[in-house]
C-alpha cells in the first residue's frame, strides 16, 4: 500500500512541476469579430452577411466603399468606383454566398467570395467581398 501512495505522490509532483501551456493563438476574422477598426478613417460594424447575391450586386454600386478582403480579410484592397462593376462581375461568377453559383475551376485554383455589409459610425456602408483562396 505505501508503494501506491509514493507513485501517486510522484505523479502529483510531476504534474505540479509542469508549467501550464500557453493557450494556442487564435485568429478571428473581421467577420467573426464584427468589427473593422480604422479602415478609411473610421470604425466599421458588421451589419449583415453573408449577403444574398442580389443584395451584394446592388451594394457593389451603391455602397460608400467596396473592399476585397484578401487572406480571409486580414488585408483590404479598396476597389475604385470605376472598377466596381468589373470587380463584382468576376466575384459573382465565383460567389458561394446565398443565391450564388460557382462557375469555372474548383477552389483553390480560383478564389471564391462571400459578401458582407459593414456600417461606419457616421452611417456610411461598406461592401466587403471576402476572398478565400
Amino acid at each position: 500500500m505505501p508503494r501506491k501512495s509514493r507513485r501517486n505522490e510522484s505523479f502529483q509532483q510531476f504534474l505540479a512541476s509542469m508549467a501550464p501551456a500557453d493557450p494556442p493563438e487564435q485568429w478571428m476574422s473581421v467577420v467573426e469579430t464584427g468589427v473593422i477598426d480604422e479602415h478609411a478613417g473610421t470604425r466599421w460594424q458588421l451589419k449583415r452577411g453573408p449577403l444574398d447575391v442580389r443584395v451584394a450586386r446592388r451594394l457593389a454600386t451603391s455602397a460608400s466603399l467596396m473592399v476585397i478582403g484578401d487572406g480571409a480579410s486580414t488585408r483590404f484592397r479598396d476597389v475604385p468606383v470605376d472598377q466596381r462593376t468589373e470587380t463584382w462581375t468576376r466575384a459573382e461568377a465565383r460567389y458561394e454566398g446565398p443565391g450564388g453559383i460557382i462557375k469555372g475551376p474548383d477552389w483553390p485554383i480560383e478564389p471564391v467570395y462571400n459578401a458582407y455589409e459593414f456600417e461606419s459610425d457616421d452611417g456610411r456602408s461598406m461592401l466587403l467581398l471576402d476572398e478565400t483562396c
